[in-house]
């Protein structure tokens, strides 16, 4: 039997009753006895603490084949995570409120023993890892010297604290080294193991503390290492931790959404024999790296920890990668102005390794290598941002020579950000965001450009900064000074006003109404590719203000996200201002423009209809009423009497669909999920596939999965919520630059396993 204390014991059997009830452990739990095979009601037998002892451990890769079998609810879903592994091997995990919870104190507990509150910034440091708390900060990008003077102007607000994978974070140190740095706290190295060289280095640099943390991406951060001693703790307060045939085993305690037990990870640790003299009551253990990782040595195969990479004279940095049994790439970042002397390093690959040829590649660090930016003018980068798309521009490298040179970096910062904090707005107002902060401030106080399409765009640019900052002050001035600038342009253009307008989607009520009541409406007109980036980034602050101002559409409609950027979508080509009246309307739970607007016509039948049964929808006098349920239902009659094309006699489903979650009516599984398939875009039977799109129905199958998961289609409502992952401006920017510059890669490496 595994000697448990009482709160582990309590918090075990908590978690193991959760667990008896999802078909993936099933057949194990009868297996060990955890579960009396005479009753159907999966309830733990009285000595389940003998029983657990015979629990068979389960693999990432069995949990990976069918992940929706241990789903165990969908309730008050807060964490949305990937697992890492190689060759394919990751899945999405799920966690609730009280997991977040649990992760978060127990992370704020060990960084206490290093003295770092939740005052002191995190700088994760061009890796993958976000940003956990408020105060912390993402860094991404190529180690460029543009990379390097952000990291210091950061570290310039506020001495703070750097993470990251220790081969990254050596490559930022090296590349530093020599250079005089504001103050670091601490450095902690997280995602690989950390070398003997790696700690040199990085201590030398950063003047710091190095920290070594270890975390599954499945249950969290489980450790940190002890300032006294270097052990790293194990958080067995959220997790219980096993070594079975030399690999983790854990069972995470607080995760009732999708329960993990006896969970194999595919790292192998050691449990350090003996207590930290430190005093603290954790269990240690000694990192080796994962089972996929293991090298063969002349010694037989080794996990990356156990082997020794010491310091070299002259060798700041450098990575061992096995191609083959005969051929090691040898990668360097060296010591300016040194004799450079390989043989110590010879040696001891000899050590490991004996006879073998190398191949020496000394990184330069010729910086240029990462320009990628090509001159155009100005009218045709305008060009490309109002009617081309954004994805090709940022990977053209295409900037202005002219006046819009300044207009362009800004924008680009914006959507393609390399810090982001924890909120996903990127912090404009800080000295971190160097060149936006002065390209923002020179386009507020400059008067006005020469050429009036330059100035046009200086306006817009102005409106979209709205959309990404938090401060409500700084947004409103931003606002009224791009306003001004266009008012004394004297200028109506359709797209611009379009502009001044999206902004109200984010503002409070009466901010939002005042920007109605003062904006000249323009005449009839189409959005261009401008206007549709302004409105997706717009969406996000929108989808807050929902939850805060209507949370009973909020509540009803998750996530309102998905609905606003379906609608767009959909209604782009056919656009009116009493779309953006109606989503304003949607986020607000009140009227926001003026009602001459809701009750023009727009020349379009369905769209007229569209406009109406949104209004009947959501008018509050109505909701729940008997009175509510006949306009309802003779205004979504009207609106299906109006659809010819095949796309509208889908929104008239999906508009049901909405009807039923606004109303909170029970949805019949198997009839949705032949729509959504018909409709949402999982197949084609009646639509094209340009005209499908997928997106608006999030709201229907985030309910769907509660459905299914009571009716015990747990396989169903798994594929249900990873469908429902509405889209971020922000945060896929920042993803898109965090996969194509930046990744895990350990010291050692072994290519022939």
């Amino acid at each position: 039997m595994i000697e448990l204390d009482d709160r582990t014991s309590i918090n075990l059997k908590r978690v193991l009753e959760i667990a008896a009830t999802v078909p993936g452990n099933y057949h194990r739990f009868l297996q060990a006895g955890l579960i009396d095979s005479q009753s159907d009601l999966k309830q733990l037998v009285p000595d389940w603490q003998t029983a657990f002892a015979n629990l068979q451990p389960i693999s990432k890769q069995i949990v990976r084949q069918n992940p929706g079998l241990f789903l165990a609810s969908v309730d008050n879903l807060v964490y949305r995570g990937m697992t890492s592994g190689t060759s394919g091997d990751f899945y999405t995990y799920f966690a609730g409120n009280e997991w977040n919870e649990a992760r978060l104190l127990a992370r704020k507990r060990a960084l206490a023993w290093w003295g770092i509150d939740e005052e002191v910034p995190i700088i994760n440091l061009a890796s993958r890892l976000q940003p956990i708390r408020v105060n912390d900060v993402a860094l991404i990008g190529n180690i460029t010297p543009d990379l390097l003077q952000s990291l210091s102007d950061l570290l310039q607000i506020k001495p703070a604290v750097i993470r990251g994978y220790p081969s990254r974070l050596s490559e930022v140190a090296a590349a530093l080294f020599g250079e005089s740095i504001p103050a670091v706290l601490g450095v902690i190295c997280t995602g690989e193991v950390l070398f003997e060289f790696q700690e040199e280095l990085l201590k030398s640099v950063f003047k710091a503390p190095v920290i070594n943390e270890y975390g599954c991406q499945e249950t969290g951060i489980s450790g940190l290492s002890c300032p006294e001693f270097g052990r790293v703790h194990l958080d067995v307060d959220r997790c219980l931790y096993e070594i079975i045939e030399g690999e983790l085993v854990t069972t995470d305690l607080f995760n009732y959404t999708m329960p993990l037990i006896r969970y194999q990870c595919g790292d192998r640790l050691q449990f350090e024999p003996d207590a930290c003299p430190c005093g603290r009551s954790h269990v240690t253990a000694k990192i080796l790296g994962r089972s996929q990782e293991q090298i063969k040595t002349q010694q037989g195969f080794k996990c990356p920890g156990e082997l020794s990479l010491p310091k070299f004279p002259g060798i700041l940095n450098y990575q061992i990668v096995r191609q083959n049994p005969q051929e090691i790439d040898i990668w360097l970042q060296v010591q300016q102005q040194q004799v450079l002397d390989l043989l110590p390093l010879q040696l001891c690959l000899e050590n490991l390794f004996g006879d073998f040829q190398a191949r020496v590649i000394i990184d330069s660090s010729n910086f240029s290598q990462f320009e990628n930016t090509q001159n155009c003018s100005d009218l045709e980068w305008i060009e490309w941002v109002t009617q081309k798309s954004w994805r090709e521009w940022l990977e053209s490298g295409l900037l202005p020579v002219g006046e819009a040179r300044e207009i362009a970096l800004l924008l680009k910062s914006l959507i393609q950000p390399t810090v982001m904090v924890s909120s996903g707005i990127s912090p404009l107002a800080q000295p971190s965001k160097r060149i936006a902060q002065q390209a923002l401030e020179r386009l507020l106080q400059r008067k006005t450009y020469r050429e009036t399409p330059v100035e046009l765009m200086a306006v817009r640019v102005l409106l979209l900064t709205c959309s990404f900052l938090a401060d409500r002050q700084k947004r409103q001035h931003i606002y009224d000074r791009a306003k001004q600038r266009l008012t004394e342009m004297n200028l109506r253009q359709y797209s611009v006003v379009v502009d001044l307008l999206i902004p109200s989607l984010g503002f409070d009520n009466n901010t939002a109404i005042s920007i109605w009541e003062h904006t000249n409406l323009p005449d009839s007109g189409k959005l261009d590719v401008f206007n549709i980036q302004h409105l997706l980034a717009e969406f996000t602050l929108a989808a807050s203000k929902a939850k805060q101002d209507n949370p009973n559409v909020g509540k009803a409609w998750k996530p309102i996200l998905a609905v606003l950027i379906g609608d767009l979508n959909f209604l782009a080509s056919r656009f009116q201002i009493q779309i953006l009246a109606s989503w304003c309307e949607l986020v607000s739970g009140k009227a926001i423009a003026p009602s001459t607007i809701y009750a023009q016509t727009t020349g379009d039948r369905f769209l007229d209809a569209w406009l109406t049964w949104r209004q009947v929808m959501m008018c509050d006098s109505l909701r729940d009423s008997y009175a509510s349920r006949a306009s309802t239902t003779i205004a979504l009659s009207q609106l299906q009497a109006t659809a010819t094309l095949p796309s509208e006699l889908a929104r008239v489903e999906l508009e049901r669909g909405y009807a039923k979650l606004n109303k909170q009516v029970d949805i019949h599984p198997q009839e949705w999920l032949d729509k959504i398939e018909i409709y949402g875009g999982l197949i084609s039977r009646n639509l094209p596939d340009r005209e499908i799109d997928p997106i608006p129905w999030m709201p229907i199958l985030l309910k769907l999965a509660e459905v299914l998961l009571a009716d015990g289609e747990g396989e169903l409502a798994y594929q249900c919520l990873i469908a429902v992952a509405a889209p971020d401006l922000r945060a896929s920017g920042f993803e898109r630059l965090a996969r194509e510059m930046n990744y895990k890669q350990s010291a050692i490496g072994d290519r022939t396993q």
